[in-house]
């Protein structure tokens, strides 16, 4: 499972390497880029985001010192992953006091327990289901983005190699926002998904599967991309074949 992991890990590195390497061939692109965010500048670089240190994958400088980051995301069939932290972190961010993260804690390592059943109890639902409704813009722009003003969503299908753009800032204005519990967690507007992680966790196999530091026990927001396509066909904003 080990090698597996790292497989995955080697192939979102090449998909953010192949991203960098196409988007300054298509200058039909970046001209839209830079009249989309108003840049005055020429094209200049582009370069794979963790050199800076920060979340985004890619970054496209410009000779006027402005620059787009961008949020890639390579797929194929079925859902992958948008953000995932541990329940303590998820709940600074979320400003939940003690007594919320112990439940939250409680609920994620009941799952564990037994993944038959769901995430959240019917009981649990109507406590969880106000407060996710409530948040669930902020949710949003945690899984999507930390500066939406000057940031992009590339989606890659693996399949066609036809790559997808997105403003994030018109992604979070359009995202449907309605939240229908599941099994695994909830949905937000059929396209986007709160759940535990799940998983063996074969890189800390020194916890067990019930305690809460397991990397199973982390919670994540995933994407089903085929359907954030059609959600988003309307604020597209540019396309491109590799």
């Amino acid at each position: 499972m080990r090698n597996e992991n790292n497989k995955n890990a080697f192939a979102g590195m090449n998909i953010e390497v192949l991203i960098k390497n196409s988007i300054v061939d298509h200058p039909a692109i970046i001209t839209k880029l830079r009249d989309h965010f108003n840049i005055k500048g020429d094209l200049e670089s582009a370069a794979c985001g963790g050199i800076y240190g920060e979340k985004s994958d890619v970054r496209i400088n410009f000779t006027c010192g402005h620059y787009i980051d961008a949020n890639v995301k390579g797929f194929k069939i079925g859902f992958n992953q948008l953000a995932r932290t541990t329940v303590s972190r998820f709940c600074e961010i979320f400003c939940l006091n003690s007594c919320d993260k112990q439940d939250l804690e409680n609920i994620v390592v009941t799952k564990s327990k037994n993944t038959k059943n769901p995430l959240f109890s019917e009981k649990q639902q109507e406590k969880w289901g106000n407060f996710f409704r409530a948040n669930v813009k902020k949710l949003l722009r945690w899984g999507f983005s930390e500066h939406p003003n000057r940031e992009i969503l590339v989606l890659y299908n693996r399949d066609t190699q036809i790559v997808k753009i997105y403003a994030i800032k018109e992604i979070l204005s359009s995202l449907p926002t309605d939240i229908v519990f599941t099994k695994g967690g909830f949905n937000i507007g059929g396209c986007i998904s709160f759940q535990r992680k799940g998983g063996n966790g074969s890189l800390r196999s020194k916890y067990q599967k019930t305690n809460i530091k397991h990397p199973g026990n982390n919670i994540q927001l995933k994407i089903k991309a085929s359907k954030l396509i059609e959600t988003l066909e309307s604020v597209k904003l540019a396309e491109y074949v590799i």
